[in-house]
């Protein structure tokens, strides 16, 4: 029997409590470079690549995208016998976060949102991929010019500050999609988010009891603040903290500023 549910890529490191780090879209492990030496000496981090992202595989036989990674994301916790873990997570990322504690909420402690995506509806980039044409032919229309491109496009309008979009940061960004068969899993991987599955997640928020930390980047241009307050007033233990002049990726622009509020909150007693 092919296997459906893939080992993820992942990197430990650190001692303390331990601390999930959940990617968000076109993006891998590599995104928490800046943050996990400033969490490291507090916590014990376990950072993944998702399926389909980073060095993750995704097997041929994958049928449902947001339930198929949450079900990865607890094959990976049972893997490395963690009972129970805190989880931070970036955009995808975070709404992700979200539903792991809805399908498992004894294993959840605590939960930090970074600009999370939190609507019941497709994000752009599905109904992007879940059309004919481009669905088809962007994987091999995206060459290594045309990729760098895009990247650039998107770090430019993620992050606030167009100094820190840098040709180091686009390569470490593209270079899991630098080949046909990558670009073709991450299509596939779109191609397979569904309505249903997000309205399903959405639904089970309201019983989410876990502690939330919503962490938002005020200059963010993919999403309105829509996304935060809505999420806030949905959850029954969520709080939010705005960081001024940082865009959509926090952990990237404003570090310290992140793992200061991440470490307070983790480390709460109450």
């Amino acid at each position: 029997m092919k296997k459906t549910i893939p080992t993820l890529h992942s990197i430990e490191l650190g001692s303390g409590p331990p601390l999930l780090l959940i990617h968000g879209l076109f993006d891998s492990l590599g995104t928490w470079e800046k943050l996990i030496p400033l969490l490291s000496d507090r916590f014990k981090i376990y950072a993944i690549d998702l399926p389909a992202f980073g060095k993750s595989p995704l097997p041929a036989s994958w049928k449902k995208s947001i339930s198929g990674m949450i079900k990865a994301v607890v094959t990976f916790l049972d893997e490395k016998e963690i009972r129970q873990v805190s989880l931070l997570g970036s955009s995808m990322g975070g709404g992700l976060a979200l539903g792991i504690a809805a399908a498992m909420p004894e294993r959840i402690d605590r939960i930090v949102l970074m600009n999370p995506y939190s609507l019941p509806s497709l994000p752009l980039a599905t109904k992007a991929a879940q059309g004919c044409v481009a669905g088809s032919l962007l994987p091999y229309l995206l060459r290594p010019s045309a990729l760098r491109h895009c990247a650039k496009v998107i770090l430019t309008r993620s992050i606030d500050n167009p100094k820190l979009v840098t040709d180091t940061l686009i390569e470490r960004v593209i270079r899991p999609f630098s080949t046909v068969h990558q670009r073709k899993n991450l299509f596939r991987f779109l191609k397979r988010i569904s309505s249903e599955e997000i309205q399903s997640i959405d639904a089970r928020i309201p019983t989410i009891a876990h502690r939330v930390l919503i962490i938002w980047g005020e200059k963010d241009r993919w999403l309105s603040e829509i996304h935060w307050e809505r999420l806030q007033h949905r959850l029954q233990k969520g709080n939010v903290i705005k960081i001024p002049d940082c865009g959509h990726l926090p952990h990237l622009e404003k570090s310290q500023e992140v793992a200061e509020v991440t470490i307070q909150f983790l480390s709460a007693l109450d």
